[in-house]
């Protein structure tokens, strides 16, 4: 087989650019390079890049398929197992979203005013949990392994009654938001949305303060999210009010 460039490599495989230079840096792959610089590869690093995609539509990490791939030593039934787990959660999470869609049915039928932004966030709350194999990706690019044990930890021990009311609340308060990007962030209406804002996000940081800069992070960063990832649950323009606001809200306090 002859070799190929990353750009034959991208359009062969259908895996982008940007992911095939992902994975290299990530040390899943090391194709050759021409006296150019090029990026060569060689038939065992098409043969890789193939098993890293049949092991990410199990569901796994690319840092689990790491380990897994640079290791002799490892297991079908740890395989199957780790992908048994993901599969129950993504179940879990479709559960929720059918039940939030019905929540919001009933009170829309029991004559609850309901707008037509907060329906397109249920909408968009809806398919960030239906599409996890997309936001894995984000998750990968600015989370360590060690950070997103320690999210999915933290998720595991908010209690479901909490988790339920959040679900509900998040659609109507980024409807909410949005309507107040372009405003005096240190008015009391951008003021009060802060404070729900920080309210539902405070959970998570109880269980472990170190979450907040992560997700700071990750949100500071919306440019970057991978091409074939998920939509962002906010714009970069809601999540700027929000810091605005914030910053705001500290100003006055100090």
């Amino acid at each position: 087989m002859k070799l190929l460039s990353i750009g034959e490599v991208s359009e062969r495989s259908g895996i982008t650019v940007r992911a095939l230079r992902h994975y290299e840096k990530l040390g899943l792959v090391s194709p050759r390079r021409s006296e150019a610089r090029q990026r060569l590869y060689a038939y065992r690093d098409i043969a890789r890049l193939h098993q890293i995609q049949m092991l990410k539509r199990t569901g796994l990490t690319l840092g689990q398929i790491k380990d897994m791939i640079t290791s002799k030593d490892w297991s079908a039934t740890h395989i199957l197992e780790m992908q048994k787990e993901i599969t129950e959660r993504k179940l879990a999470e479709a559960h929720n979203t059918l039940r939030l869609i019905h929540e919001t049915l009933e009170c829309v039928i029991a004559g609850d005013r309901a707008d037509l932004s907060t329906f397109c966030h249920i909408i968009k709350m809806g398919d960030h949990a239906m599409d996890e194999a997309k936001w894995q990706k984000v998750w990968d690019k600015f989370y360590t392994d060690d950070e997103q044990k320690r999210w999915e930890a933290a998720k595991k021990a908010v209690p479901e009654d909490v988790i339920k009311a959040h679900e509900q609340a998040w659609p109507a308060l980024l409807a909410r938001t949005e309507e107040l990007v372009g405003t005096d962030p240190a008015a009391p209406a951008a003021q009060a949305v802060v404070k729900e804002w920080n309210a539902l996000t405070q959970v998570i940081y109880d269980i472990d303060p170190l979450l907040a800069g992560s997700s700071a992070k990750l949100y500071d960063n919306l440019d970057n999210w991978p091409e074939d990832g998920p939509e962002p649950p906010f714009s970069k323009e809601v999540w700027a009010f929000i810091k605005a606001a914030e910053a705001a809200v500290k100003k006055l306090k100090s």
